[in-house]
């Protein structure tokens, strides 16, 4: 049996995971120091998780990448009429709970959100991927059996007479 090759290294991928929250306990400790000095504007706090915003795109492709030898290879339709664009396959992955939990107004509580253990994001989609995608992968189920209310009725009904 032939395997492809990873998409990435194992010793890049933890490079680039350590890398990430390097620069996210650098910048946790520069947003102290600058409360510390002043109070933030809302100015500041908009690219504050502008900067958050590229350090959790960062986040989710790694916690893809750690979870992508776990799930089985799904074929594209075949005869697809509408193009699928990657950003909202990969939103449709990790599901709106998790981007919640990592989305919070407080920077704060966004940044330990951020750096909290990856693998436990990765346990987190792994239970989530065997339920289906909802909108853009989506499986058909048989409709279910309706219960025979007409049946009960008949049977507390008094029989009829035999006229033959």
């Amino acid at each position: 049996m032939r395997f492809n090759a990873p998409p990435i290294s194992e010793h890049r991928l933890q490079r680039t995971q350590r890398w990430m929250l390097l620069w996210l306990k650098w910048f946790a400790a520069f947003l102290h120091e600058a409360r510390a000095i002043a109070p933030f504007s809302d100015q500041a706090t908009v690219i504050a998780h502008q900067w958050l915003n590229r350090i959790e795109r960062l986040l989710v492709s790694i916690v893809m990448l750690r979870a992508a030898p776990h799930v089985r290879f799904i074929n594209p339709p075949k005869h697809s009429a509408r193009r699928r664009i990657e950003t909202h396959r990969r939103r449709a992955i990790i599901g709106s709970a998790i981007r919640r939990a990592l989305r919070s107004k407080d920077l704060q509580k966004r940044i330990a959100a951020l750096s909290q253990n990856v693998e436990t994001l990765v346990a987190r989609l792994l239970q989530r991927l065997p339920r289906g995608l909802t909108r853009r992968r989506s499986y058909r189920t048989r409709p279910e059996m309706r219960p025979i209310a007409d049946v009960e009725a008949f049977a507390d009904a008094a029989p009829l007479a035999d006229t033959s």
